[in-house]
Order: C-alpha cells, then sequence, then structure tokens
C-alpha cells in the first residue's frame, strides 16, 4: 500500500506464493490469559490536562516535532540493526513491496536473538510470530503489520530496530495470511476480517510477549491496516499496552473502502471497489477472492455475524475513545490509499484527552513515510520517554540503525493544521455500509467496545 497501487498489487501477487517456514514454538491461549503481568497500570483520574503523564506527552510529541524530516530521504549505506554489514538501507516504501517477499534481495530475514513461535488467538486462530527477548528486564514493543500478503515481514526492518535499541520485540501475523495459509492454518478456517479478528489476534500477541520472563511494559506501533488494528486492540485490552503509536491507520474500515469506490459516492448495485478488490485478490487466501463484500460475506457466516457487524467493529476513531494511555497518530496528506480526511476522523475525537494527538504531514504517503531515518526516530523518542521503565534504562536506547539524509526542517514546520474537528464532523465522513448502501453506516452502530465476540 504505498504511491503506485499497480507496484504494490504485483508485489504481492508475487507474495502469495510464497512457501511457510517452520515452527520453532507454541504457545496456546492458556499461556495468554489476562493477567496484567505486574504492569503499572494506569487510573482513569490520572490523566488531567495538567498532569505529569499529559505534560510528558505533549513534550515528547514535540520533540518529535522537531526532529528534522527530508520527503527527498536517499537510502545509502548499510542498515545497522542486522549484523556484519549484511543488510542495506532501504526505501521504506520496498518494506510493503519486494522488502517482504522471501527470496527478495531487499527482503532481510529477521536478525539474532529473533525466534518463530505460533501463538492462538482468543478464539483459537493460529498464526506465526517472530521473538526477540533480551536478558533482564526491559520493556516490550509490540509491531503490528498492514495488510500484506506476507504480513509480518513488512515489518522486520522496524522489529530489527527496536531490538537493536534494546526493547522486547514481538512481530505478528494476523490470521490467515500466507504462512498461516500454506501451512493449513488458515482458509477456510479462521478467515480475514479486516480488523475486528485480527485485533483480537494482537492481543494475544501483546499477551505472549507480556508473559515473557523479564518484560516490563509493553508498547505497540503499528502500520496501514496494523494501526487500525493497534487501536482497536489497545480498547479490547485495557491496561495490556502502556502506549500506542500508528501509521496512517484507517480510522473505519467501511469508510476506508467505500473511499475507493467507483463511481465516487456511488450506491449500490452499481458499487465497484477496483482498488480493493486487487488487494484483496492478492492479500486475501485462497487468491481468489475478488469483492471486498464476498470476503465478508464469508467471514460472517463462519463467525456467525453479518458483514455489517464485522464492521461496525471496525471504527477505530471510535474506539479510541476508551484508550486511557498515550496514543500518537501519523497520517500523510498525499496518501494514495487512506484519505487525508481520515486524519480529522480521529482528531474529532480527541478532544479532552490529553494523551492523544494526531498530525498529518505534507509527504509521506502511505504508512512507511519517505524518510526512514525520521521514522525510526520518531519510533524511538516516543516510546523511550513514555514506556514505563525506559527513560530510566541505559540499555534502551534512540539509535536510528539507519543513515540521514542531509537537509530536512523540522516536521512541525511541514505539518497540515487539522483544527479542533468535532465529534460530529468526524461522523460526517462515516460511508454507507459498501455492501448495502440503504443500511447505512456501520460506523454509527459502533460503540466502546467491540460487540460481536466469539
Amino acid at each position: 500500500m504505498i504511491t503506485r497501487v499497480p507496484r504494490v498489487l504485483a508485489a504481492l501477487l508475487a507474495a502469495s506464493a510464497v512457501s511457510a517456514t517452520a515452527v520453532s514454538a507454541v504457545a496456546g491461549p492458556g499461556q495468554a490469559s489476562e493477567r496484567r503481568h505486574g504492569f503499572p497500570q494506569p487510573s482513569l483520574t490520572q490523566y488531567s490536562g495538567s498532569s505529569p503523564e499529559a505534560a510528558r506527552f505533549d513534550s515528547t510529541v514535540a520533540a518529535i516535532e522537531r526532529l528534522p524530516y527530508q520527503s527527498a530521504y536517499v537510502p545509502t549505506g548499510f542498515d545497522s540493526a542486522f549484523p556484519g554489514d549484511s543488510v542495506m538501507n532501504d526505501a521504506p516504501a520496498e518494506d510493503y513491496t519486494t522488502g517482504s517477499v522471501p527470496g527478495s534481495p531487499d527482503s532481510p530475514a529477521f536478525p539474532p536473538p529473533f525466534g518463530q513461535v505460533v501463538l492462538r488467538s482468543m478464539d483459537g486462530a493460529p498464526f506465526y510470530a517472530e521473538v526477540a527477548v533480551h536478558p533482564g528486564q526491559r520493556p516490550g514493543v509490540v509491531v503490528v503489520p498492514g495488510f500484506n500478503t506476507n504480513s509480518k515481514r513488512s515489518v522486520v526492518r522496524w522489529a530489527a530496530m527496536l531490538s537493536a535499541n534494546g526493547y522486547d520485540v514481538i512481530a505478528a501475523d494476523q490470521r490467515d495470511f500466507a504462512q498461516e495459509y500454506q501451512s493449513g492454518d488458515g482458509y477456510p478456517a479462521y478467515p480475514q476480517t479486516f480488523g475486528w479478528k485480527e485485533a483480537e489476534d494482537v492481543v494475544a500477541a501483546g499477551r505472549y510477549l507480556a508473559g515473557q520472563p523479564g518484560v516490563t511494559s509493553l508498547g505497540i506501533a503499528g502500520f496501514s491496516e496494523g494501526g487500525q488494528n493497534t487501536i482497536l486492540a489497545m480498547a479490547e485490552a485495557p491496561g495490556l499496552f502502556a502506549a500506542g503509536l500508528t501509521f496512517s491507520a484507517p480510522a473505519d474500515q467501511d469508510t476506508q473502502i467505500y473511499s475507493t469506490a467507483a463511481p465516487p459516492q456511488c450506491q449500490t448495485p452499481a458499487c465497484t471497489y477496483p482498488a480493493t478488490d486487487a488487494l484483496v485478490a492478492a492479500v486475501v487466501p485462497p487468491y481468489t477472492y475478488d469483492d471486498p463484500c464476498a470476503v465478508l460475506s464469508d467471514a460472517a457466516g463462519y463467525y456467525h455475524t453479518t458483514g455489517f457487524g464485522i464492521l461496525a467493529d471496525e471504527s477505530a476513531f471510535h474506539a479510541q475513545r476508551t484508550i486511557q494511555v498515550p496514543l500518537l497518530n501519523f497520517y500523510a496528506a498525499d496518501d494514495s490509499l487512506v484519505p487525508a480526511f481520515e486524519a480529522r476522523m480521529m482528531a474529532g475525537y480527541e478532544e479532552g484527552a490529553p494523551l492523544k494527538q494526531t498530525l498529518e504531514i505534507q509527504h509521506g504517503e502511505h504508512a512507511y513515510f519517505y524518510d526512514r531515518w525520521w521514522q525510526q526516530n520518531a519510533i524511538l523518542t516516543y516510546f523511550k520517554a513514555l514506556l514505563p521503565g525506559a527513560p530510566d534504562d541505559s540499555a534502551i536506547t534512540t539509535s536510528p540503525t539507519v543513515n540521514r539524509t542531509s537537509g530536512g526542517t523540522p516536521l512541525g514546520d511541514q505539518l497540515v493544521p487539522l483544527g479542533q474537528p468535532t465529534p460530529a464532523e468526524a461522523d460526517s465522513y462515516l460511508a454507507p455500509y459498501i455492501c448495502d448502501t440503504a443500511q447505512g453506516s456501520p460506523g454509527t452502530s459502533s460503540s466502546s467496545s467491540l460487540s460481536h465476540r466469539a
């Protein structure tokens, strides 16, 4: 999901033929129970606008805004997150395309100390993850990939960077991506849902990492649909994640898909979604789907709900209302997939929430923004300041593992003013149900908690 949709689709289609790798460890639902893991727990009263936590959040966002951002970033040299000068730095856009395809020259393997495990979600769905745990006590970070055939492989460089800076890290698929399908652990069982069930998988991944010896607190960072699922997971499991960070998260999945409608503002049955159809065909097993409504219909039958009900559970901008810990969301005005107005949808529900903020940059495209050095620095700055245990831990560092391109100006000088959108304005962007526009918007049916539990 980057600048040129045809290029993305070509890479994703190539990725669908990738073979799965072997499983090295197994963790079942019993190992992922909600135990709070001894983490410091937030209270609803501690986050007033003048609280130390709010002041720390504001100063951290300001520090990120002061970092120079170079939209004409030029990747050079090696990525030091990988041993022995073995992996060249690459344009962030490649992470989602050939960089996620095993065997491609710009697709690195997960470096030591990562190892593969297979986890089970809240309803038993199996999915694969790469985990790196350091000796001693450390904060951990869950890295959530977007809608990509090879899922976790699209975030290998981000996971490696966090591990190299001292964090315990998990980078996990969600259900029914390439490795799960090819291993017999996906379709026709546990089909994809575009975010509802996948958010439960993110919670299971977080609980697994939180349960590892020495993990003291947990952050979460998500890209694209993984950003949406980050927000949904934080709302699903209060107390599990201490801080969240997203890049290009769909604010509402039904609205996101409808934004690709042809013709625009169509009414069913005239609606088609050619860009989404092509992505679905490349990413959703068994790779014969050519319509998101067919995916929703089959998933609804499997999970005993409706397509409308599934999408009602995928309104991240509404779900964020229940999140009581730091949450910072980034969007780009030139994003060719997630329309810029979705930043206003998120911002519309942040009034009176001192630990939430949405920023929209002028030039970044989608999820993996142009300047890898800046984006690494932003992630490291954020978690170092806001994850409990990180600020005073000398093992947790803030050193980007790639080169910086000279030039650039502070990010704060390259932001699009969002003003002060209201909840009513945010809701005004909601689209009708993509599969039957006469039913209205699933987003208007969403509540502060997900409603269709299996």
